[in-house]
Order: C-alpha cells, then structure tokens, then sequence
C-alpha cells in the first residue's frame, strides 16, 4: 500500500474515532436533555392532577378551569394515581398499578422522585394538603422525545459516513500534496546511475525532513562519486603498476626467443625477468596486506598502547638501520596521568602505519632527520610527523592515500604507493585521522589525531 492511501487511511480512522467520541457525546447530552424536559412535564401533570382532584373546592371558578383545560391536554399513554398516608388509592385513572408501598415511602422521603416503568417513565411526587398527605404517581411513554432521539441518531450516521468520506478524499489529495517533494526525489534519483553521480538532487526551499532527506542523499551521492572514482583511479594506478613489468617479461622474452643467443645473454635476460617478478611479487603482497588491515578490533585482538611508547619504539627501529635515519622525537604537554596518552589497539598494526609515513619522511628528504612530535589537549592526542623533503603538489594531497596512487613527483624515488593508503586505513580502524599539509620543495607534515573519546 502507497504511503499516500496509508496516510489517508490513518486520517480518517483518528477522525472516526474523534466524531464517534463526539457524536455519542452529542447524543448522551441530547438524550439526557429529552429525559429530563419529560420528567418535568410528568412533574407538571402531577401538579395538575393533584389540583383538579385535591384543590377542586379550595381555588376559585376561573383558576380550576385553567388547571382542568391544562390537565385535558394529556400526554400520549399517560395514567396517574394519588394515593392517601396509608397507602389507600383515592384516585385511580383508568388503570390500576398496584405501586408497592417502598416506592411510596421513597416518594413521601424524597418528595420528587423519578423511575421507569416497563417502557415507561415515571414521576413520584409528595403532595400535602389541608386534607392529608398524598403521593401523586403519573406514568407515560415519551413517544416524541424517542422520535426525537431516533431522528438525531440518524442524522449523526449520516453526517458520519459523510464526513468519513469527505475526510478519506480530503486526507488523499493533502497527502498527494504533502509526499508531492517525495515524488520529485524519486523522479530525479531514477535518473542517477554509476556514469552520472556527478548530478544531485534538488532540495526544496522549505527547512523539513524531505529537505534534510535530500540533502543526505546528495551526502551519500558525493561520498559514492568519491569511493567510484578512487576505485577507478586504483584500478588505472594498479594496471599502470601492473603492466610496466609485465610489458617488461614479455618484451625480453620475446627478444631472446627471437634468435639464439650466448649463455651470458641468457643469465642477464633471466636477472631482467627475476626482477620484474621480484616488483611484481612485492606489489601484489602489498595489495594482499592491504586488504588484511581491514579488520574488526576486538578484545581479542587489541590491548592497551601509549603513543609515546609507540613513538619511542619507531625512533629506536630507524635509529638501528643502516644507514642511520635519525628521528627526532618532542613531547609536549603531557598529562601526569600516562592512561591519558593509552588507547586500545592492535600495537602491531599502528607501528607498521606509523613506521610507514616515516619511512616515507625520510624517503622523500634524502635521509635528512625527520621530526616527530606528541602533544597532549583535552580533545585529544596529536602525533605529527614533518620533513624538509620534496613537498606534495595540492592537487596531488587529496589523492595521496589512493592505493597505488603516486605524486607527479615521486616517481624518481622507489615504491607503489600502498603504504599511505594502509597506514590510513589502520588508523582509521583505531578511530583517528589523518591529514597532510604540505608546500613543495619545503617539506610535509602528517597529523595524525587521536580523539579522547575512543580512549581508555
């Protein structure tokens, strides 16, 4: 079911129920009125009665004709009955009750009492006079007021159903016009495939949920444009990686198969397809163990790390290498309290990304020393790595952690561009981020953050 007919469907359904409530309401009202209009009617019949039979000798001529003419304009099935202090009948209209002598006592207690009878309302009523004490009794059917309340319950049906459908039509064409931003969403993202991410979707100028709805939408198409063209710049800069030594295997075997040739050329055609192999065995591990570094932290697999530790152990790792890299490390602002620079992680895997961008810090600057700094604040724990090495072009910084991407001005220097595009990876694992500046020819800075919130 359409969300538009389900919308409908609920609207009309709580305005049901809100008229039921008020046309019950209405009813019980007009029904309580109609009871109670008639219960004062049969209370002025008992008067009347108790005049004509009771007062006859004490009003005068013109009043007691007033009351006999008011008391000959009787109600539909009405009987009246007066009854003495002992309960004797003194006046019996066409019918006898045989009213029991309880219901007396509570007329004479509470002087004007109301009951039904069968399908009759009744009207009880004490009387004094200076001839005794009377109970004046009149029962009769409310034929007009049931007319009544049967044409008023009639009328609320059909204004019910009425309104019912008024309501279901109205609650569809608000709907329709209420998803109408909805429908235009769906119209334009049908029109979005994998070779035109670059359109977005229009947003409305009302600040709504349709509006925030289109506006994550464009999110998600912006970071899926990013993910399609990083997989398209991996897939060009792995088969740039690729073909170069396979070109290269290809090429010198066919040339030594093209004619014999001395033993000596053999050995040095063989040395050209083993290193080949050897550049195409490393860039397909490097893939391999970019792939491993996605993993799911668990207990299991993480423990308790101090970066400054974590900073020490790199500086002794290229401190000990030959030749020597010297790493100069600087602490700043650190807390009294070590567990503030501790976060849970697998050590392994963050040495091997933090050695990664070292190593390239020294790549890129000829072995000149590197710089390496901690600083400690209340959001959290910086670690930067800087060099005075070649720089990074801008174009080229928001490209950096591509797999197999390489700046225009790397390639005089040896590797395949997998060990950014790891150390980001594990990094982000361990909730951090990464970011580089950089100015050609001075050098570059990594930053990497580690937030307090995902420390321990």
């Amino acid at each position: 079911m359409k969300i538009r007919h389900r919308l409908s469907l609920q609207f009309t359904l709580i305005s049901g129920i809100i008229l039921v409530a008020a046309f019950l309401l209405i009813y019980a009202l007009s029904a309580q009125y109609v009871r109670s209009t008639f219960y004062h009617l049969l209370q002025d019949r008992a008067l009347a009665t108790a005049q004509v039979y009771l007062e006859q000798d004490e009003v005068t001529k013109k009043k007691f004709l007033e009351i006999e003419k008011s008391y000959q304009q009787s109600i539909p099935d009405e009987f009246s009955n007066i009854y003495d202090k002992d309960n004797n009948p003194v006046f019996l209209e066409k019918i006898k009750y045989n009213w029991p002598p309880s219901l007396l006592e509570i007329i004479r207690k509470k002087e004007v009492y109301h009951f039904t009878f069968k399908d009759k309302y009744g009207m009880g009523m004490f009387y004094p006079d200076n001839q005794g004490d009377f109970v004046v009794i009149v029962t009769a059917r409310n034929i007009a007021g049931q007319q009544q309340l049967s044409y008023l319950a009639w009328i609320l049906f059909i204004m019910f159903c009425v309104a019912l459908l008024i309501t279901f039509f109205m609650g569809q064409w608000y709907a329709s016009r209420a998803l109408q931003p909805v429908k235009s969403i769906n119209r334009q993202v049908k029109k979005i495939r994998s070779t035109n991410l670059h359109l977005r979707v229009q947003r409305g100028r009302n600040k709504d949920e349709i509006d925030e709805l289109a506006a994550n939408f464009n999110d998600l198409l912006q970071h899926l444009e990013h993910a399609f063209e990083m997989q398209r710049s991996f897939v060009s800069n792995a088969s740039h990686e690729l073909r170069t030594p396979l070109t290269t295997i290809i090429g010198e075997i066919e040339v030594t198969l093209h004619r014999d040739r001395s033993g000596e050329d053999y050995r040095t055609a063989l040395q050209t397809v083993l290193d080949e192999s050897e550049k195409l065995k490393v860039i397909t591990d490097g893939l391999l163990q970019l792939t491993r570094v996605d993993v799911i932290l668990t207990d299991a697999n993480t423990g308790p790390v101090r970066l400054d530790e974590l900073l020490w152990e790199a500086e002794e790792h290229f401190r000990h290498r030959s030749p020597v890299q010297t790493l100069q490390v600087q602490l700043r602002n650190l807390p009294n309290d070590a567990s503030l620079l501790t976060i849970r992680g697998n050590k392994p895997l963050l040495l091997l990304a933090l050695q990664n961008i070292i190593r390239n810090a020294f790549k890129f600057s000829y072995n000149h020393p590197v710089s390496a700094s901690l600083s400690y604040s209340r959001e959290g724990t910086i670690l930067s790595i800087s060099d005075k090495g070649i720089g990074i072009a801008p174009e080229d910084q928001e490209k950096i952690f591509l797999p197999l991407y390489r700046a225009g001005n790397a390639h005089a220097f040896s590797g395949y561009g997998i060990g950014l595009s790891m150390s980001q990876k594990i990094f982000r694992i361990h909730h951090a981020d990464i970011t580089v500046s950089s100015v050609p020819d001075e050098g570059t800075t990594f930053n990497i953050f580690f937030p307090a919130a995902h420390k321990i």
